[in-house]
Parts: structure tokens; sequence; C-alpha cells
């Protein structure tokens, strides 16, 4: 073949069968150059790093890093009924958890002394005037026949009731403040509750760092091990928090895709050896798309630094999308072989042929992909500039290295199977009468497709998408409570102590309103105390947190009360006779032991400090903690709607308010992003084919393989996600290959020559799109509820927008002969 009639293609397949050595050299080296930048790629699942810069949320929850390193805890649950070992247990692993070196602080217990001061601290003023001037009233009157005790108030001599029945009353007086005592304890310890009793560690590295998280959450788990809670009669009931779940949603995705590639691999290499007759064809095919994705992955890290979520199967999806350049330009070459005298002229031709349409399919995927950059969402635009780079890298791949893979395939002493086809070079007869009929058929069945598309669902639950057993539906209530235990909270931070003060106090009314209107609706207790207007407003917001939930509001009546106790008591003791005071003596002491003065912030172990108080030191911040189901994201939406019109004046952040943005976004990303990538689409079919009605021809061929593709996910019950969203790309991409290699195969035979299109080039496109369901076929076995969605909806997708393509491109092509060809008196045959 003379090099002056070749194509771009053919003379890049000419250029390296010249010089096979130095080519291989070349592209070795760039290897090698791209793998050494590969390997600098980290994966980071936080997604709330891909929010944009410059939303509120995303500064608010900057702002928090910046101070404290981030907020997140680890809760670890522990229940049991003997309280006393609970207790036991509870402190032993505090302390072990201490002593770790990656571990802040540990939150569990408080001072017997400081909780006790704290309780009484906190009674009504007049409810606790009332209890010391019953103890007063007692001492009074416990004297009998004493001196005159005038010191405090006490009153005059004693006189009246006998020993006896001063004994007996002040036994009963004792109890009574025993049980008091008690309920305050009860009410002060900070993290018991229903014979669960919670710690919190705060970490001293990211949750979203795998290379802390993973260690981390190994070395909590060998703990509970070593100090086995079963043995003792406990119970670990809950470990939760950001560390645990993102730990989780890593090795389930590690695990996943590691086991799935094993038997994906294991499928397309057994599916190509069967359909190629020749085991060494699906090293040909695979090869130079391994080298492709180590550029990709080179190219990441020059491009967007780190993989996250959404972008961690870009890998997967090249090598099914770029699969279709390697069968089409190999599958040519077999078919040219046959007529070809040399492996050099039947390369060249093969690449000089179906070169133009590898390169239009992969110019209009990437296209496609880069209508992602038009996402709000940082996610969805890194994945856009990622896919469009690796399709084109892939497919510059696949035209330099297969030629040298061909060379050295065909040097063996066996010849190369080929698929022998029957060309006589004849013309059907067929005159295509049926064919506008059929387009219309396929028009309709499109129409009622498209009508079934809105009934596509979202999955809004993203732990729907962990591994079965790990999704909010599947905890049974007590999981439920210990999780909404576990949530992470919402940070309000406010200007001033007062500010904070009157908001702290504002939504501890709110929260107590709603739980008297909840009691008397559900139990009908209560009902008669609730005041006729008596709202709830607050539907997601269930706790709410601050300093001032351990140091009391309101103190100075209180102290003031201990204190003239505690000099009545210190004055008055000496009077009383002996059995008086040993009764009194528990009371007695244990009131005297307590620091009359108001509980300040400084009293709080700095522990304690440091999770309610924000790294400058200052206390200008309330924590709300959410109720509910919060990794549901409309309920994220929601609790943002609550907390904003809520907060007074504060500044809200966290990642549940953050996982609302991202919500939004995507909800507004979906439309934008799914027109600008059929614009593109439509764009670049016309820069190729050159002709408006060739070019929207193939966009109907594309939207109708989609809508047949959602109608299925509807009929079949599929449902989008944050994660198999990334799916209807990789349909677009693998439609829009298969449309551009029909419509050029068809346009090169031109009319009758229909069916030899399909045999060859439509035997390509099915191969290819064959390889790809079966790659992700395989993600259907996964652990993850959202790996698993994600190919389910490959497969049944990709399969329906395949066949749309086989049915609209052929029907469409000899549609429009018989309807417009035939009035000019164009050949009619086929």
């Amino acid at each position: 073949m003379e090099r002056s009639g070749l194509g771009i293609f053919g003379r890049i397949a000419s250029a390296v069968l010249a010089r096979p050595g130095t080519w291989a050299v070349v592209i070795l080296g760039f290897t090698m150059v791209m793998g050494l930048l590969a390997s600098r790629l980290r994966v980071d699942p936080n997604i709330l790093e891909l929010l944009p810069e410059d939303d509120p949320t995303t500064l608010a929850i900057q702002k928090l890093n910046d101070q404290e390193g981030g907020t997140n805890l680890l809760t670890i649950s522990i229940s049991g009924d003997d309280r006393d070992e609970l207790s036991a247990f509870m402190l032993e692993l505090r302390d072990e958890l201490s002593a770790h070196e990656d571990v802040e602080y540990v939150l569990y217990d408080l001072d017997p002394d400081l909780l006790r001061r704290i309780g009484l601290m906190r009674y009504e003023a007049d409810e606790f005037a009332d209890v010391m001037d019953k103890l007063i009233e007692i001492l009074s009157r416990a004297p009998l026949g004493a001196a005159n005790m005038s010191v405090g108030g006490f009153g005059g001599p004693a006189a009246g009731p006998s020993l006896e029945e001063r004994k007996a009353e002040l036994d009963q007086r004792a109890e009574e403040f025993e049980e008091a005592f008690a309920q305050v304890d009860e009410q002060s310890t900070p993290f018991l509750k229903d014979g669960t009793a919670r710690l919190l560690v705060r970490p001293t590295g990211s949750a979203y760092d795998p290379d802390f998280s993973r260690p981390f959450m190994a070395d909590v788990y060998q703990t509970l091990d070593d100090l086995d809670p079963e043995s003792r009669g406990l119970e670990v009931a809950w470990v939760g928090g950001a560390y645990r779940h993102a730990v989780e949603d890593l090795e389930n995705v590690i695990h996943d895709l590691t086991w799935t590639a094993v038997v994906s691999l294991c499928l397309v290499l057994i599916f190509l050896g069967v359909a190629f007759r020749d085991a060494r064809a699906v090293l040909l095919l695979f090869f130079p798309l391994v080298i492709g994705n180590v550029w990709t992955l080179g190219y990441a890290s020059l491009s967007v630094g780190t993989l996250n979520t959404f972008t961690s199967f870009v890998a997967a999806i090249l090598i099914g999308l770029g699969v279709d350049f390697s069968i089409h330009l190999y599958s040519r070459y077999r078919e040219e072989r046959i007529d070809s005298d040399t492996i050099q002229e039947a390369v060249i031709r093969a690449w000089d042929h179906a070169g133009p349409p590898c390169m239009t399919a992969a110019i209009t995927s990437a296209g496609g992909f880069c209508a992602l950059w038009a996402a709000g969402f940082q996610g969805f635009q890194q994945l856009g500039t990622l896919l469009a780079g690796g399709v084109l890298l892939c497919l510059i791949s696949v035209l330099l290295v297969l030629p040298l893979l061909i060379l050295w395939r065909e040097k063996g002493a066996t010849p190369v199977p080929l698929r022998v086809l029957s060309d006589t070079g004849e013309k059907s007869s067929s005159r295509y009468r049926f064919a506008p009929i059929g387009l219309v058929a396929i028009a309709l069945v499109t129409v009622v497709a498209a009508i079934q598309v809105p009934n596509v669902e979202f999955e809004y639950d993203i732990s729907e998408l962990r591994a079965r057993g790990l999704s909010y539906s599947d905890l049974d209530e007590e999981k439920r409570s210990h999780a909404q235990d576990s949530y992470a909270p919402i940070l309000v931070s406010y200007p001033d102590d007062a500010s904070l003060r009157t908001a702290h106090q504002a939504y501890q009314n709110r929260i107590d309103d709603c739980s008297a209107l909840e009691q008397c609706e559900q139990e009908g207790v209560g009902c008669e105390t609730l005041a006729p207007e008596t709202t709830c407003d607050l539907s997601y917001v269930g706790q709410v947190l601050s300093v001032y939930s351990l140091v009391p509001l309101e103190q100075t009546e209180q102290s003031l009360h201990l204190k003239e106790f505690h000099k009545t008591l210190e004055q008055n003791k000496k009077f009383l006779i002996h059995p008086i005071y040993e009764n009194l003596v528990p009371i007695v002491d244990r009131l005297a032991a307590i620091d009359a003065e108001p509980v300040q912030i400084a009293d709080l172990p700095m522990g304690f400090q440091r999770w309610l108080s924000p790294g400058d030191g200052s206390s200008h911040r309330l924590m709300l903690i959410p109720k509910g189901n919060m990794w549901n994201i409309q309920n994220n939406v929601s609790l943002k709607e609550e907390v904003e019109s809520s907060a007074q004046g504060g500044e809200a952040a966290g990642e549940y308010l953050a996982m609302a943005v991202l919500y939004r976004l995507v909800e507004g990303d979906a439309p934008r992003v799914a027109g600008l990538a059929f614009l593109a689409v439509l764009l670049f079919a016309l820069l190729d084919l050159r002709k408006p009605l060739l070019a929207m021809g193939a966009v109907l061929a594309l939207a109708s393989g989609m809508a047949w593709a959602g109608a299925g996910m509807a009929g079949f019950g599929i449902k989008l996600s944050l994660v198999n969203f990334v799916g209807i790309p990789i349909l677009m991409g693998i439609g829009v290959d298969v449309i551009i290699h029909l419509m050029h195969r068809i346009r090169e035979e031109g009319q009758g020559r229909v069916r030899w299109a399909l045999k060859t080039t439509g035997w390509a496109c099915g191969l290819s799109a064959a390889t790809t369901i079966l790659s992700f076929a395989s993600l259907s076995v996964a652990e993850a509820q959202g790996v698993r969605s994600l190919g389910t909806m490959i497969v049944l997708g990709l399969f329906l927008v395949t066949l749309a393509a086989f049915l609209v491109i052929p029907t469409g092509q000899t549609a429009s002969w018989r309807l417009f060809q035939s009035k000019t008196g164009g050949d009619q045959a086929s």
C-alpha cells in the first residue's frame, strides 16, 4: 500500500511497524515514568473534601478542621446488668485506650464529687432551698433538750416528740435523701443510660486517612478482645462513628474490587479466548489496556492528585471502554489479513479503516465525560477529567502497542486462526419495505420507555450501599439507638457566651417540649401539664450539648443555700446527741464534702473541656445531636433547614450538613450533565459524520438506548445512587461506541451491504459489549450493595443500550434509503 494514500491512522501503524524496537523502548520508558507518578496516588474516601470550596458549609467545616483537626469521635457502647462490673470494665477500657499513642483523649467518667456537685447545682433554686430547709428543720429539732441553737436561724430549745418518734422520722428523712442522692448521681453520669455505658474516644488522626484509621480501629478491636467483656457478663452493644464506618466502607470496597476483578478477568479472558479461538489473542487485547491504565493513573496523579469513592472505579470503566478499541482494530486486522499479502499491510489497512471510527468514538465519549465538568460536585468533575483523558490515552495505547504485539504474535510457527467469512461482494435484493414501519415501532417502544424513566427511584439512604447487615434498615431498635448516640454532632459557634447561653436554653426548651408532646401522644402521660400552644418544631435534633450541659446555667442561689447550710452545720452539729448524729452522719458528711462554689468550666477534666469547647479555649459552641436516620441524605437536607432556621445567628458546621449540600449538588447536576453530554455527543458526531441528519440520528439512537435502560431500571427496581450514578456515563460511552462504529461501517459498505456490516463490525461491537457486560456482571455478587447495584445497572443497561443501537442504526439507515433515495431513482437493492 502506498504511503501517500494512507490516512493518519494508517500512517501511525506504518511508522510503528517500520521501527518496532524504537517504539517499544519509547513506550516502555513513558510507561515507567507514568507508573512512578501513579505510585504517588492515594485514596481519600472523605467526600466532604469534594464539596465546592466557596460553599458556606464547606468553609465552616474547613474552619473547624483548622482549629481542631476535625471533630469526629469513636463511640464504644458496653451493656450489662451489673452496674458495678460495668463501671469497673469501662474504667479499665478507658485506661487502656488512653495509653494508646494515637488517642488524644477518652471521655467516660467524671469525679464522683464533681458529678454530685453538678447534680446539686442543677436543682431549681426553689427546689434546692426546700431541700436545705428540710435538713435544717431536722437539725433544729434534733438536740432534744440541748442548749438553745440560735445560729443560722435554727430556732429555740427542742421540745415535743420523744426520741423514738424523732428517730423514726429521721430514718425516713435519711432514706429520702439517700434516694435523692442516688437520683442525682444517676442523672449526672454523662455516659450511662439504661444499663449501657458509652465511652468516647478522640483519636489524633483523621477518620478518612486509611493509613491512620485502619490500624487505629484494629488496635481498638484488639483491646476489646483482650479485655474480654463477655467473660464478665457484659456485651459490646455498639462501636460507631466515622472511624468505624470509613474503615468498613474502604475495606469492603477493596475486598469487593479485588475479588470481583479476579472473577471479571477470568470471565472476559475465557470469553475472548473462545470468541477468537486463540488464547494469545487475549494478551493482544488486554496488554495495551494495562499500559493505557498505567498512563491514566499517572495522568490522575498529575491532574487530580488523589482518588476518591467516585473515581476509584476509573480503571474498571476504562477497561470496559478501552477493550472496544482493541477488539475493533484487531477484528478488522483479522478481516484484512485474509486479503493482504503481509502482516504489515493488513495492520495498516485495518488501522486506516477502523482507526477513524475508534477516534470518533473516543472523542465523542470524552466529550460526554467532559459534561461532568459542569457539575458543582468536585467528585463528578474529577471523574469527568479522568474518564475523558483516560479514554483517549487508552486509544493511543492501543494504536501504538497493538501493532507491536501483532508482529510478535505472527512470528510464531502456528498461523493465527482466522474467522473466515465468505464475502462474495454481492448485495442483498431486499428493498427495505418494512424498514419505515420498523422504525416507527422502535420509536413507539422508545416513547413508552421514556415515560417509565421518571419511575426510576433514587437511593437516598447511603447506608443501603454498604454490606448487608450494616444498613440502617438492618439494625434493630436497640442498635439504631446506639447508632444515633454515635452520630457526629452539628457544631454551632456563637460570638459570645451570652449568645451561647441563650441558644442552649432555647434549644433545650424546644427539645423538652418535643419530648413531652411525644410522650403525651404515644403514652398519654403528662398531657395535662402541656400548655395548649405547645408544639414540636425539631424533628431531627434530638439533644443539645455544650459546656452548660455539665456546668449549670444558673447556680448562684444554689451555691448560697449550700454555703449557708455548711455554715449552719459546722456551727451546730456539736449539739446533736449521739443517736441523731449517727443517723445523719452519712448525709451530713457527704453534703459537707461538696464544694459550695459554683461549677466552672475549668473544673471539668481537660478532655471534656476540649470536647465541649473549640480549639481556641473559648466556650461559645454548642453541639446538636441529630436523631432519626442520618444516613439518609434527604433527612440531612431537612436537618440542615431545621438548624439554619433555629441556630439564632450561630455558624453551623457538620458532615450531615455537608451531605445535604452534596445531595443538592447531585440533584442539580444530574439533568445539566445529561443535557450537556448529549449536546457533546451531537457536536462530535456532527464533526465526524458531517451531515446533521446522521448526527441527529446518532444522538436519537443513544437517547433511545438510554430510555430503554431507564425503563429497565424502573421495571426491575434498580435505584440510582451516589455510587452507581457513574454508570450513566459508562452506558453513554459504550452506547456511543457501538453507534459510531455501526454507522461508519454501514456507510462504508453502502446499500445492500448492511448484513455484511453487521457480520463484521457488528460482531466486533457485540463482542466488545459482551466483554463489558461480563466484566461488570462480577460486581453483582459483591458484598457492598452499592457496588452490586452498579454491576446490576451496567449489565441490564448496557444490554438494552446495545440492543437499541443494533436495532435503531440499521433500521434507521435502511428506512432513510427507502424513504428518500427511492425518489431519486437510486439503487434500491440491498
